[in-house]
């Protein structure tokens, strides 16, 4: 697989990473409403409206005094449509957004009075290992301006990112302890979750076609599959065949043996896999690299993963959980002896 080169996207991301590792979803997310008794039903809830960012003041909101600018208010909110969200960007919507920044701009004046800013040479090396995500300076300078970053820009967005997390690792971390009792309870309680899906034994032969390749090239390529299919339906030793005609090189050698699960290949292979019964043939199927027949071997069914292959992975999500609402909490706190102004 090629190494993906870095795009402008990245040094945001980078840059704000902080905001969006301490609240992923935003820290005061809308809740979810109940849904609505039969009587209710003829009245439906109006429905959000869009706010107009371009009317917000050039400053969102003020936290003991320093301004958070608007421009930074829609980057996060930038942030969290990348997410996944598709809500409408209401008032409602960049307020929680701003809410987050609060959280932030207050964490970072805490690590400020803790003493534990990060240090000028911490700030450095990683700013260095940012520029080594591109391939040549100028590509770096390229990405902070199509951002609207400058390397001071970035710089303290660094300091600050880091200074948060000093703040995280020293006070708020070391709160938090995952038991084994609290890991097995969350076993216990999302047992479905901890099942592997069904998977499936096949061997298929692929018949290999360019993206490019004429219509001739194309119907050639079903037609010599179409033989081979003939072949295998009427008692032909399938894994011969693969041997002997399959053009994938990963699996011909082996007869065109694959074990594959859910979301491992591509949509239309999968789906004709999973459609079959164990000794079934598919049809000829087309795919982005080419036309397919499978065979199904054998389907295995899911079983549920042994509680200690998966406990590492429970506690680190249960710690990483009980970190995020320990900086919640902290951030609430620090929100009582702080002045906020909120000004959208």
């Amino acid at each position: 697989m090629p190494t993906p080169t870095p795009s402008s996207r990245a040094v945001l991301v980078l840059s704000a990473g902080v905001v969006l590792l301490l609240f992923p979803g935003g820290c005061s997310s809308k809740p979810e409403e109940a849904e609505p008794k039969a009587e209710d039903t003829a009245t439906p809830e109006p429905v959000e409206e869009a706010a107009d960012a371009s009317k917000f003041p050039e400053v969102a909101a003020r936290v003991n005094g320093t301004g958070i600018e608007t421009k930074d208010l829609l980057a996060r909110a930038e942030g969290m449509g990348a997410q996944g969200s598709a809500e409408v960007r209401s008032l409602d919507f960049y307020r929680r957004a701003l809410n987050d920044l609060i959280g932030a701009e207050l964490l970072f004046q805490a690590s400020k009075d803790r003493k534990l800013m990060a240090t000028p040479d911490e700030v450095n090396q990683q700013l260095q290992a940012m520029r080594g995500n591109f391939p040549d300076p100028a590509q770096f300078e390229q990405a902070l301006a199509s951002e609207g970053l400058t390397l001071e820009k970035l710089r303290d967005q660094i300091q600050r990112n880091m200074s948060i997390q000093k703040l995280v690792e020293s006070d708020i971390a070391p709160k938090v302890s995952v038991t084994e009792q609290a890991a097995r309870k969350f076993y216990e309680e999302n047992s479905e979750q901890m099942r592997q899906p069904d998977r499936l034994r096949v061997r298929h032969i692929l018949k290999r076609v360019a993206p490019d390749a004429s219509p001739e090239s194309r119907e050639a390529a079903r037609s010599a599959l179409e033989k081979i299919l003939e072949q295998a339906s009427a008692g032909s030793d399938f894994a011969a065949l693969a041997r002997e005609h399959s053009e994938d090189p990963g699996s011909a050698a082996n007869g065109g043996e694959l074990t594959i699960g859910p979301g491992e290949t591509v949509p239309a292979f999968e789906q004709a896999a999973f459609a079959l019964a164990p000794g079934g043939i598919s049809p000829v199927i087309e795919t982005q690299f080419g036309f397919h027949i499978i065979e199904l071997r054998e389907k295995i069914a899911g079983q549920l993963v042994p509680y200690e292959q998966v406990q590492p992975r429970i506690q680190q999500f249960l710690q990483q959980r009980g970190v995020q609402e320990q900086i919640e909490g902290a951030v609430e706190l620090l929100k009582k002896s702080a002045e906020v102004e909120i000004l959208i």
